[in-house]
């Protein structure tokens, strides 16, 4: 399966290329997967071989997998060694120009090769792609079902008409066949986990229980779907259990909306529920959540759910121009029962550059998402992606880079400067609020005063590079300098998240004294706030006085502000690593 109307074959494997099921034949097809790091797998391998492998078994696969860090000299190699007849792949925005370099120095060695694509980026008009690049034989759009027509026919382009899906340029003449799509029942696929066409090495695996969307989003390449087809269940159990036997205990549900269904969510989950030292990420629309479906999420053990929630965006003329279905006050309402969820992980994102969409609008989406207060919040410059239906018939004002990523450069609505400090909002966001050490410290600057993202973000534009992530020790720093100048509180409680980072504490002239060796039975002061649990027997002791309680901030951003003093102990070891830390308050 290229990947047409699946998100399935999202991204990525390898930091070393490798080449697997090696074998001779005159009749050979070498698969080329380049991802964006060694994490990541794609589904389109084992969809499209396990398809074509049951309607042209003459052929002989192999599976090359790498990076695009990876060096393209040692991947090269590994293409040579395999003498392929035929290298397919599937194309991506992140890897369309490492791949396309690394195919087109192959085929000028090796002319004879037929290279035939995939992909996001062939939803759209190919033409000049092709012609720009004459060494790819053909592109497809669509699914796994037509590439083994091709195969039977590899060198006949006259018989290429009647293949859906593919485009190609014959006698100097365009041939756009447009989408391949599978008549059957899903099920009838042969599937790749039986088969063992995944990678057991990897962090997590992706399996599909639906293709499409009902949604038609206009920035979403499954726009172009015709409506959703799911797997069957005992499809979806026994495809499971051999990833669960194969040692596999993170999968990644491809479902552009799990819950769209309640039905089928319901049943889908108590599937879930019976393999539970596996952890699940689902793709959940919180304008649907009801009470049924958080009875069956609550059911979860901690740690066992992922809940990506697309938001997008709360403005509603901007929902209403990209045809999102779905109301803000549902949104919210729904986000802040998944949030509630204490076994479960939230992910959000949001968009920057939709239409109608101003800056500010941005900034209150980002305001809104720190207060319902989920795990991350994720903002992306809005992509223009090939063959969406907002890239085919754009608003007046878009303009877009016509090359990987395609992100917007600017709008009717939107500056460029205004998009270029969205992306800097991003990174921010990424930095220091979704980065675990630092959030509450970023949400306590945030609840002291509602203008601190923007304020906080100018400073980071004026004093760093926003661009590049800074050392924890630097992040803090930032933090600390901001404070100084404009929240003597939020200063105040940098240094409590210095010292319970480990930092030392001569930074800011406190005093670390070395205690005798003590153990369980001696007397600790009032209040334990944090153990490490660890056998280490503290040897130095740092005691600060702070104006309230920040130990509670510390664990908790909506913890409630008391302007009482208290006097901090935070025991450590050598190399600064804290053990514990207790308070005691002061009359």
């Amino acid at each position: 399966m290229f990947n047409f109307l699946t998100k399935g074959t999202l991204d990525n494997p390898p930091l070393h290329p490798i080449v697997t099921n090696m074998q001779n034949s005159q009749k050979n097809i070498t698969f080329l997967e380049i991802n964006s790091s060694y994490s990541h797998t794609m589904l389109s391998y084992g969809y499209l071989r396990t398809f074509t492998e049951k309607m042209s078994p003459s052929w002989e696969w192999e599976h090359i997998c790498a990076t695009t860090n990876d060096d393209p000299d040692k991947l090269l190699s590994n293409l040579a060694a395999s003498r392929p007849d035929v290298i397919c792949g599937t194309f991506y925005l992140f890897n369309h120009e490492y791949s396309l370099d690394i195919l087109k120095r192959y085929k000028e060695e090796n002319p004879q090769t037929r290279i035939f694509l995939g992909g996001p980026e062939f939803l759209g008009d190919n033409e000049m792609f092709l012609r720009r690049n004459p060494e790819i034989s053909a592109v497809f759009r669509g699914d796994e079902s037509s590439f083994s027509m091709v195969l039977s026919r590899i060198s006949e382009h006259e018989t290429w008409k009647d293949i859906p899906g593919i485009c190609y340029i014959s006698s100097g003449k365009y041939n756009d066949n447009g989408f391949a799509k599978f008549a059957g029942n899903l099920d009838e696929i042969p599937s790749p986990y039986e088969k063992g066409y995944f990678s057991p090495d990897r962090p997590f695996c992706q399996i599909e229980t639906s293709r499409g969307c009902s949604g038609r989003c206009s920035f979403c390449t499954s726009a172009l779907s015709e409506g959703t087809r799911h797997f069957s269940l005992g499809r979806i159990r026994s495809e499971i259990e051999c990833l669960h036997k194969a040692g596999i205990r993170d999968i990644r549900i491809v479902d552009r909306t799990f819950n769209e269904d309640k039905s089928r969510a319901k049943a889908l989950l108590g599937l879930f529920r019976k393999y539970s030292d596996t952890r699940f990420h689902l793709e959940i629309n919180p304008a649907l959540v009801d009470n049924e479906l958080m009875r069956q999420l609550s059911m979860f053990k901690p740690g066992k759910l992922h809940i990506e929630a697309g938001i997008q965006t709360f403005c509603t003329r901007s929902l209403k121009a990209v045809n999102r279905f779905g109301s803000s006050a549902k949104m919210v309402s729904g986000l802040k029962r998944l949030v509630s969820l204490e076994n479960a992980q939230v992910h959000t994102d949001l968009i920057a550059g939709l239409p109608l969409q101003k800056y500010q609008d941005v900034l209150a989406d980002v305001r809104k998402l720190i207060a319902l207060n989920p795990h991350e919040i994720q903002l992306e410059n809005l992509k223009i992606l090939p063959g969406t239906p907002i890239c085919s018939n754009p608003p007046d004002g878009l303009l877009w880079n016509p090359l990987p990523p395609y992100e917007v450069i600017r709008t009717a609505q939107m500056k460029r400067s205004e998009l270029s400090r969205a992306q800097n909002l991003s990174r921010m966001l990424d930095s220091f609020l979704n980065y675990a050490k630092l959030k509450n410290l970023f949400r306590f600057g945030y609840r002291r005063d509602k203008m601190f993202i923007v304020k906080f973000l100018e400073y980071l534009e004026r004093n760093s590079d926003p661009t590049q992530k800074q050392h924890l020790d630097r992040r803090l720093l930032l933090i600390k300098e901001y404070a100084d100048k404009n929240d003597p509180l939020l200063s105040e409680l940098t240094v409590f998240f210095w010292l319970a980072c480990g930092f030392p504490p001569g930074k800011f002239d406190l005093v670390a004294e070395k205690i005798k060796p003590w153990t369980s039975e001696d007397k600790l002061p009032d209040k334990l706030i944090f153990s490490s649990q660890s056998d280490v027997i503290p040897s130095r002791i740092i005691k600060v006085l702070f104006s309230f309680n920040a130990g509670d901030i510390w664990l908790d951003s909506d913890a409630k502000f008391a302007k009482r003093k208290h006097v901090y102990f935070f025991y450590s070891a050598h190399g600064n690593r804290i053990l514990q830390i207790t308070q005691m308050p002061l009359s």
